[in-house]
């Protein structure tokens, strides 16, 4: 929440804030298109624009929009129907009705000038509108949760319609939008709000208010567990009307009937009054003065004692507070040689609030209010947001807590509670800082809201710097200790916006709803007991039968009804609690200003579950007078009068004597309190023993609920790990490589499936050396090799042959921790076979075509055939000169066939014979020519391996 005004007023031009970026044109156009020329709201566009170039954004906004467009060079008034676009290199800030147009104060990578102009529309504005269209980054994400903070809506283009849809997203990712809708429904729906604006009433009766707003909050509370009976009224009020308008309701009854038939609708009435917008070093000044005036002496003290600082933020929100504080600490910190343990406990209701806090991940908005140093240490950049860095995020733990209802941390050194106190009324802000001052250590601080005050009538607090609201706790105990606190809804004081006559039980909220239940089904006077025949609430109209006895005054309703009543009702509640039996009493005559009344008891139990009945209603059901009765009655009822009249004589007879029984038991009674009235007295030397007793509890439960939230953050921390283990897992199950992660020792740590193929290990493996497995590869050297990257940390790589006639490309890089330490060695084993096969080809294609290059223009008859089947593979230029055969004629020929060689002295067999033996022949060589001539000449032939045996064969030309 905010300290903004109560309600804004009605009779100021609606002012409608329009963000937008990348993409952002064609929204724009589409959406003012949309917008009649008659609607009563100013209109102000910001877009990221060049410093150095003319916007021609108006031009283009005028053809396609009914308004008038106008663009902000110095200062404007705020007119309704008109559209104000911003100027290049420029920032528009709002005041009352007048928008100007000043420099940026921020270098140009770290501007935001739609936060910028959100945020000043919210301050000055608190019921503005607020536009997200299309755009690149997170602008504007800062500056929709002021507007909704401050109570504005918040209007988001949808993401899928955008046609860069990072800024939407990252305004809803806020969980500020109100509606996400196309740019053409936004520009339709807006004028449908500003047109129902002024149109939400309350009810002319301010009874009749109160009790709409007790009914609302009513079913809150029992929707969602949260009670704001106790919250300021205005606060209240504000938040539902806003609620009213973005629901389109226009009174509170149709709001509340609307409130529960929508399943969704308390979710979102709660997150509206627990909105606490915070930003990093809100009020700067006052975070100054705290680091000067606090946390320095607190690091002081804390060198001298040794001990921990213990810092709580309540109310923390989405974090940034919490985290403002722990950079002050951390700062502080590095100042000091010897630095104590530091633990920042933040804190809210708000769940969705701590999951922003927890992931610590925030828009690059927030530059505007961190220095360059502190973004630098603190924080990482990760796209369009700054993610906190591990140590400061592992200073701060975040739980669940409520300030009014929960115990509180203890032993705490400094507490954050910055605009909570303003909501509550007096009476529970004077609880929730005796609370505050009993988690504080004697001499801490106590750090409030601009708007805020700890000075109680106490003095349990006194004042260090009053500007920014630092305080400091006097050691001073309070007159009592403070109880736990629980906000019931039942304690309302007289400043509650609902009217209470006296302060009433704990359990009369939950009786009084009882009572309005049985009321609905029966209307005579009535009283609501408990199981002790404790009076628990009274109908308006029971007064009239109570008539209390004399001495100290008593809830037992046996004491307080009329003498007349007591003895039948005695008996009908000990049937109701005991039997579980209702009963209706005969007529007992009752005397009221001297007149007899007949009177009927209808005592009623209230079965609230299996177990026996905890509440019994009783009714007193009013009959006529005697006297007229008698005048109405018959002549047969006037025969029979006189025997009415003494049977009436004797049962007044035995009633008095029961009376007077009641009486002598009523002393025996007298007598046995006494006796209880000592053993009291003995039971008060007891009482401070359980006060101590009930201090020790209450340490014992802070204690507990700094472990719950320890325990908290260890589950989520545990979760983060099961999701990047599973991720791992996934990862390395996907993965076609083999890949082994090995420890220091050799040992195995890790290793993905494939890596089975060639190593003869099983995942029951883990924690063996590698070196105890055989393998599929001809590499004995991987120990070595492994050895050598621990020592140099330098990667090595290596093509391993297989035994399968398979290759591999085998890397070895050292194993690296995310804190930058040697854990081992990565190895990845890489098939490369088919590039091994394909670069053989390669090169024996190469080969080949240079041969043929080579023997194409060469004069001397050469000529490769294949060893195995005498096919010619390579035929020349000197051959086809020398035999008269072309080249399409030789090649793929059988030589034999076609030359029919003859080596002198020998024949052909003996001649391949001795080329496989020796892989040479020289030799003369008579071959036929085409024309079936004879030629001899002198040949020298060569065998040659090349995957295959071929013989080159180089002739001599005959003379």
């Amino acid at each position: 929440m905010s300290d903004s005004p109560e309600s804004p007023s009605n009779d100021r031009t609606p002012i409608v804030g329009i963000g937008a970026s990348a993409g952002g044109i064609k929204a724009l156009t589409t959406f003012f298109e949309n917008i009649p020329a008659d609607v009563q709201a100013a209109f102000v566009v910001i877009v990221h624009l060049d410093p150095e170039a003319r916007s021609e954004l108006p031009r283009i906004l005028q053809a396609r929009s009914h308004l008038t467009v106008m663009q902000v060079v110095e200062r404007n008034e705020l007119k309704a129907g008109c559209i104000y676009v911003i100027a290049p290199d420029r920032q528009l800030r709002i005041t009352d009705h007048e928008i100007a147009a000043i420099p940026f104060d921020e270098p140009r990578g770290r501007r935001a000038p739609i936060d910028l102009f959100f945020r000043s529309l919210a301050e000055q504005h608190g019921d503005g509108f607020a536009v997200v269209l299309s755009g690149a980054g997170s602008d504007g994400a800062a500056g929709v949760t002021a507007i909704k903070e401050h109570g504005g809506i918040v209007l988001v283009q949808s993401p899928d319609e955008a046609e860069y849809p990072s800024m939407p997203r990252s305004a809803i990712a806020t969980e500020a939008a109100d509606f996400v809708l196309p740019a053409r429904q936004l520009a339709e729906r807006l004028v449908e709000l500003i047109s129902t604006k002024p149109q939400a009433a309350l009810p002319q009766s301010k009874v009749d208010e109160d009790e709409q707003l007790r009914r609302i909050l009513a079913h809150l509370r029992v929707r969602t567990s949260h009670d704001f009976s106790l919250y300021k009224r205005s606060t209240i009020l504000r938040r539902i009307l806003r609620r009213m308008q973005v629901a389109r309701k226009e009174t509170l009854e149709e709001y509340f009937h609307y409130l529960r038939e929508t399943a969704d609708e308390p979710q979102a009435l709660l997150s509206d009054l627990l909105i606490s917008v915070t930003t990093f070093f809100r009020d700067a000044k006052a975070f100054d003065s705290l680091q000067r005036n606090a946390i320095a002496h607190l690091f002081a003290k804390s060198r001298e004692d040794g001990g921990t600082l213990r810092v709580w933020v309540a109310g923390c929100a989405t974090g940034e507070e919490a985290y403002s504080i722990a950079m002050l600490l951390l700062e502080e910190a590095a100042l000091h040689d010897s630095r104590p343990e530091i633990q920042v406990f933040g804190s809210d209701m708000d769940a969705r609030g701590l999951a922003i806090a927890r992931e610590g991940r925030y828009p690059v908005a927030i530059e505007a209010d961190l220095s360059e140093e502190r973004l630098r240490r603190f924080f990482t950049r990760d796209g369009e947001y700054y993610r906190v860095k591990r140590e400061l995020r592992d200073t701060v733990l975040f739980a669940s807590h409520s300030v009014l209802k929960d115990p509180p941390f203890s032993r705490v050194d400094l507490i954050s509670c910055r605009n909570l106190l303003i909501y509550l009324d007096r009476e529970l802000q004077q609880q929730v800082l005796a609370t505050l001052h009993y988690a504080l250590n004697p001499d801490g601080y106590l750090f409030l809201g601009s708007s805020e005050s700890a000075e109680t009538p106490n003095a349990l607090f006194r004042t260090i710097d009053r500007d920014a609201r630092l305080y400091q706790s006097t050691g001073r105990h309070p007159d009592r200790l403070p109880s736990l606190p629980r906000l019931s809804g039942i304690l309302a004081g007289p400043e509650s916006f609902f009217p209470s006559p006296s302060p009433t039980p704990v359990s009369a909220r939950a009786a009084q709803a009882a009572h309005r239940e049985a009321l609905e089904a029966l209307s005579p006077p009535s009283i609501l007991v408990d199981a002790s025949f404790r009076a628990l609430h009274l109908s308006e109209t029971a007064g009239r039968y109570l008539l209390p006895s004399g001495g100290p005054l008593t809830t037992d309703v046996t004491d307080l009804v009329r003498p007349e009543l007591r003895f039948e009702l005695r008996s009908a509640l000990h049937r109701a609690f005991e039997r579980g039996e209702k009963t209706l009493s005969g007529a007992i005559s009752v005397r009221f200003n001297g007149h007899p009344v007949r009177v009927y008891l209808h005592v009623k139990p209230i079965v609230e579950s299996e177990a026996e009945p905890r509440r019994t209603l009783i009714l007193f059901v009013e009959g006529e007078e005697h006297e007229a009765l008698s005048m109405e009655a018959g002549p047969d009822d006037q025969a029979n009068g006189e025997a009415m009249h003494r049977l009436r004589q004797e049962l007044e007879l035995a009633q008095s004597r029961l009376r007077t029984m009641r009486e002598e038991s009523e002393a025996a009674n007298e007598e046995l309190r006494a006796a209880n009235e000592e053993l009291q007295s003995i039971n008060e030397e007891y009482r401070s023993t359980a006060e101590e007793l009930e201090t020790s509890k209450e340490e014992l439960q802070s204690i507990n609920e700094e472990l719950q939230t320890v325990n908290s953050e260890l589950k989520l921390k545990l979760e983060t790990v099961s999701r990047a283990n599973s991720d791992l897992q996934n990862l390395m199950a996907a993965t076609d490589f083999a890949t082994l992660f090995l420890d220091p020792g050799l040992r195995i740590k890790r290793f993905t499936p494939k890596l089975a193929e060639l190593f003869n290990i099983t995942p029951g493996d883990v924690g063996r050396p590698i070196t105890d497995f055989t393998h599929q590869l001809d590499y004995d050297g991987l120990p070595g090799d492994a050895s050598k990257v621990l020592n140099d940390l330098s990667p090595i790589e290596r093509e391993i042959r297989s035994r399968r006639d398979g290759w591999y490309l085998v890397r070895f890089r050292p194993y690296r921790t995310v804190d930058d330490k040697i854990d081992g060695i990565v190895v990845t084993f890489i098939d490369v076979t088919e590039r091994r096969r394909m670069e053989d080809a390669l090169a024996s294609s190469q080969r080949q075509l240079k041969d043929e290059r080579i023997l194409g223009h060469a004069r001397v008859p050469i000529l490769i055939w294949d060893f195995d089947t005498g096919l010619v593979a390579q035929w020349n230029r000197g051959c086809e000169e020398l035999y008269g055969f072309s080249r399409e004629d030789a090649i793929g020929h059988s030589i034999e066939t076609l030359l029919h060689p003859q080596p002198e002295g020998a024949d052909f067999a003996a001649l391949k014979a001795q080329l496989a033996n020796k892989g040479v022949w020289n030799g003369r060589l008579t071959q036929r020519t085409k024309r079936g001539e004879n030629v001899e000449a002198a040949c020298r032939l060569e065998l040659i391996q090349d995957g295959r045996r071929v013989v080159l064969q180089i002739e001599q030309r005959p003379a």
